[in-house]
């Protein structure tokens, strides 16, 4: 079943600049392993050592964190979209006066 990635911009090298690619699979880990066959070193950028999704990247299934479902196991269908968004580091450090 053809479901839709979402690529974040840092990311979009791997992917010669795509902001989607189209893969199928049945559920998330299956569709983002299908991204890797397509583009590969994209699963180094998203899973850890122990092919899990660290803390500081958050991946949705069409809007929902995963980690709030069942993991990369989260059941996928047709027409779904799974969106990759890195965690963003930012701020001043200093304080507001």
């Amino acid at each position: 079943m053809p479901v839709s990635v979402y690529i974040p911009s840092p990311f979009r090298r791997i992917t010669a600049n795509r902001e989607n690619v189209t893969v199928e699979g049945s559920t998330v880990g299956e569709v983002l392993d299908a991204v890797e066959r397509l583009h590969p070193g994209f699963a180094n950028l998203v899973f850890d050592a122990d092919h899990r999704v660290p803390t500081h990247i958050n991946v949705y299934l069409n809007n929902t964190e995963i980690h709030d479902l069942d993991g990369i196991a989260t059941k996928v269908s047709d027409g779904d979209q799974v969106a990759v968004i890195p965690a963003l580091a930012g701020g001043s450090g200093g304080s507001n006066v």
